[in-house]
């Protein structure tokens, strides 16, 4: 028997890794026991967990695929009509780090550490009841709750974006001045002749949109869990696929609109 017990502390991660390996070797067992006729798969379990893990997913996939098929294609048609040899490479790897990848990066983590936590936090406390007491002293829940975590989000974010540029351009620099013989004045003049006002401007707003995207989410999916505790995973997974989806196509949008 298996006791849920939290594993913390330092080998923690050593706890986890064994469970996960126990809950493997238990899946084995159960499909090696269905093989020999010894047991039955549960098939209504296996419909449910098909649609959650499959056909549920379908449509953000699809948007999520088909986002990001739409970036690549815009993002490639604005560089060739930068083109501007030979400094092309340099071009497209830092407006495409700078305005693409770092801020997409910096919402998918928000959206997978504060985004989920806040929506479990809201779905928690609407199983446990505390939303109700929160209603009865007079306090409006959403701002109690969701207001901090958003400024907390809209700051981080931003400094994510900052930080996660200079530490990606640094790593560059570093890298094409040992093994390429390319000076980082020529990256800057790259950088100094190809990126506007405009593109730095985008790269700086979109991890605040994208936060506040991703607090919304997780507040709606939170305060939607339901008072059953199953209710708490299904807001958590919904959350995570909601802003993905959701920075994805703001994204777009940004390319889509006039000087994108």
């Amino acid at each position: 028997m298996i006791k849920a017990q939290p594993l913390r502390g330092p080998f923690g991660w050593l706890g986890q890794v064994g469970l996960a390996l126990v809950t493997l070797w238990m899946c084995l067992k159960l499909y090696g026991s269905i093989l020999l006729g010894r047991d039955k798969l549960d098939l209504s379990a296996f419909t449910e967990a098909l649609r959650q893990s499959g056909l549920s997913m379908l449509p953000a996939i699809t948007v999520v695929t088909l986002a990001a098929g739409l970036i690549l294609g815009v993002q490639i048609e604005s560089v060739l009509d930068r083109l501007d040899l030979p400094s092309l490479v340099l071009l497209s790897a830092t407006y495409g780090v700078l305005v693409q990848l770092v801020p997409l990066l910096v919402g998918i983590l928000v959206a997978g550490r504060a985004g989920v936590a806040l929506a479990v936090r809201q779905a928690t406390m609407i199983v446990t009841g505390e939303m109700d007491g929160l209603l009865v002293i007079g306090i409006n829940p959403l701002q109690f709750t969701v207001g901090p975590v958003l400024l907390a989000m809209l700051l981080m974010s931003f400094a994510f974006a900052v930080w996660g540029t200079l530490v990606t351009f640094a790593a560059a620099y570093c890298w094409l001045w040992v093994f390429a013989d390319i000076p980082p004045s020529q990256f800057l003049d790259a950088m100094r002749r190809g990126l506007e006002f405009q593109d730095l401007f985008e790269a700086l707003a979109k991890p605040l949109i994208f936060a506040l995207l991703i607090a919304l989410i997780a507040a709606v999916n939170g305060t939607n869990a339901g008072r059953a505790p199953e209710g708490i995973s299904e807001a958590a997974t919904r959350t995570m696929i909601g802003a993905v989806t959701a920075i994805l196509l703001a994204d777009l949008l940004f390319i889509l609109l006039p000087g994108g």
